[in-house]
This record gives structure tokens, C-alpha cells and sequence, in this order.
């Protein structure tokens, strides 16, 4: 079936709108009227705030303490934004790819928050035939590293979250949601485990090593080779490869891959664009490779996985 998709940069200008008063509503909910409300009828258990739930998703924040009191070597609390959908629905991450909406946050309705850093766990990849995307399907944790202003001071983290929703039809879906640390001795929350294992996700230094990168065009078209050696052994390789900036019009396809050990051989189909330089040298690429992230995508989240992030710029041919 046919799946429509919104434009971000409409939804954007819709956003700003809002803000400018010129009476847009939130994109899924009937009116901030009703916040309170919905907010009201689902109770929040220590370490969470209450659900906001839209028509297919729900978001809470939630914390890996109750308390505001920073530990011994600590400046900064640990907690999450948590996004759970309807069966069959996904949300997207912080590059959608070709289709979908990323997530926006803004916390700058906390109080006694100096900043606030989000994490973007390893997505899945969703490859159908013209539409590439990456996201979550199920559920997902976005976590945050707070820092106060005042340490050991009440702390009330305050989220406005701007974030896709799709199945058939993609949709844009504003969520509130608000927690508060308190004053008090420190107290663990059944979240801990939870934004630990969420963090481990995000994609971070664990010794894989790109090998090669590199544009091959003969009697087989065009490909983007990428080899890619790991830590250990391979067992569910996923890379994620997008052009960044830099003089190229190309579009990177569906890869297929070769494990073999350690080492592992990524080749992506490649699409000029008409008239574009393809992928000459230049052109920037984020590359992303995971291990192990399609047993944690099928609802195992304590299988081991490992998640790295390269910037790559193609050398002059």
C-alpha cells in the first residue's frame, strides 16, 4: 500500500507558527486544553512522569534516581525519553533517512537545568523499495545526561518533544511531558537498568576500524565499497552510510554484506543523480556500523551489541 509522508520542513513552519500564535493545534492532540487532563489518567510511578498519549504512541520521561542529590564523581543526572508505539508503528532517528521526521526536543521550560544532552541509540533499518528510513519499531529510549544549575537542588526537567509516528501514514506527534528530581538522599529507580542499557546503544569508540572506503564504478555500475574490521566476530553486521555534505548527487542504495570473521565487506548500490559529480573526493559520509543490533530490534534487549559513528571524506581520485 501506498504511504503518504509528511514534508519536515513543513512541519517546521507549522511548529513555528504555533509558537507565533497564528492558531495552528498540535499536530495530534485536540487542543492543550485537554493536556491535564489526559496526563491525569495515568498514574506515574516513582522516577516517571505521567504518559502523554497520542493516537498511536505514548512518551514519558523517566529518571535513574528520584532524587537531585549528584553521586561522588557525578555532574550530571542520568535520564530518558521514553517513546512506545502501536504494533506495526515506528519513530525515526536523529537522520531519518529518505522518509519519516526526526525528533525534536526542547527543555527550556526546565527549572535549575544548566543543559540537557541527548543520546541517539542504533536504529534499525527499514529498507523498502524507494524508501530507506532508520528508527525504532515498538519502542525506544532517548537518553539524557542532565546537568543543574545548582547541584543538589530541586531539579524539574520539563520536555516539549516534537517526534514521527508511522505505519501506513506518517504523522507528526507533539508530546509534553515533565519530571521532577527532589531535594533528598539519593534513591535508585526501576528505570536504572533501563537508560543504562538504552546508552549502551548509542554509538561510541569500541575499536572498529574502517579499512576502506571507496567508490568503484565498472561493467557493474556504480558501488560504495566499505570494509569494515571489528572488535570480534560478526554475528548481525548493520551499517548506516549517508552522504553529508560535499560535492556529490548521488543516492546510496540497499548494501549487502560479506562477514567474514572480524572483518566484514559492506557494498552499496549507487545512484548518480543526473547531472551531479556522484561520489568524487570531497564528499563527506557518516558511516555507522553496529553488531548484534537486530537481536536487540527483536525485543532482546539484553543481547551484547556494540554501535560506532565514523566521518568519512573521500580522497581526491
Amino acid at each position: 500500500m501506498q504511504r503518504t509522508f509528511f514534508n519536515m520542513p513543513c512541519v517546521v513552519a507549522c511548529l513555528a507558527a504555533v509558537a507565533l500564535g497564528m492558531g495552528f493545534s498540535a499536530p495530534t492532540h485536540a487542543g492543550d486544553t485537554r493536556l491535564g487532563e489526559r496526563l491525569a489518567t495515568h498514574a506515574a510511578p516513582p522516577g516517571a512522569s505521567a504518559w502523554d498519549v497520542s493516537m498511536a504512541s505514548r512518551l514519558r520521561l523517566v529518571a535513574a534516581q528520584t532524587s537531585a542529590t549528584l553521586q561522588p564523581g557525578e555532574t550530571a543526572l542520568a535520564a530518558g525519553v521514553e517513546i512506545t508505539l502501536d504494533k506495526n508503528w515506528k519513530t525515526y532517528w536523529s537522520t531519518p533517512g529518505d522518509t519519516g521526521i526526526a525528533p525534536m526536543f526542547d527543555f527550556s521550560r526546565s527549572t535549575n537545568v544548566a543543559s540537557v544532552g541527548v543520546s541517539y541509540p542504533m536504529p534499525q533499518r527499514f529498507d523498502l523499495p524507494g524508501d530507506i528510513s532508520f528508527g525504532y519499531e515498538g519502542r525506544v529510549v532517548f537518553p539524557l545526561t542532565v546537568t543543574p544549575q545548582v547541584p543538589g537542588a530541586p531539579v524539574v526537567l520539563a520536555a516539549d518533544v516534537v517526534y514521527g509516528a508511522c505505519e501506513e501514514l506518517c504523522i507528526p506527534v507533539e508530546a509534553k511531558a515533565q519530571l521532577t528530581f527532589a531535594a533528598a538522599p539519593a534513591a535508585t529507580t526501576r528505570f536504572a537498568n533501563d537508560i543504562a542499557r538504552w546508552r549502551e546503544r548509542v554509538p561510541a569508540a569500541h575499536g572498529a576500524i574502517l579499512a576502506r572506503v571507496e567508490p568503484v564504478t565498472d561493467n557493474k555500475g556504480a558501488r560504495l565499497v566499505i570494509d569494515v574490521n571489528a572488535p570480534a566476530a560478526w554475528s548481525a553486521p548493520t551499517i548506516i552510510a549517508e552522504l553529508v555534505d560535499g560535492p556529490a548527487r548521488a543516492y546510496l542504495g540497499t548494501p549487502t554484506y560479506q562477514p567474514d570473521g572480524s572483518h566484514a565487506r559492506f557494498v552499496f548500490p549507487v545512484k548518480i543523480h543526473k547531472g551531479g559529480p556522484g561520489l568524487h573526493g570531497g564528499a563527506t559520509l557518516a558511516i555507522t556500523v553496529a553488531d548484534g543490533a537486530e537481536a536487540v530490534a527483536a525485543a532482546e534487549p539484553d543481547t551484547p551489541m556494540w554501535a560506532q559513528h565514523f566521518e568519512y571524506v573521500l580522497p581526491p581520485q
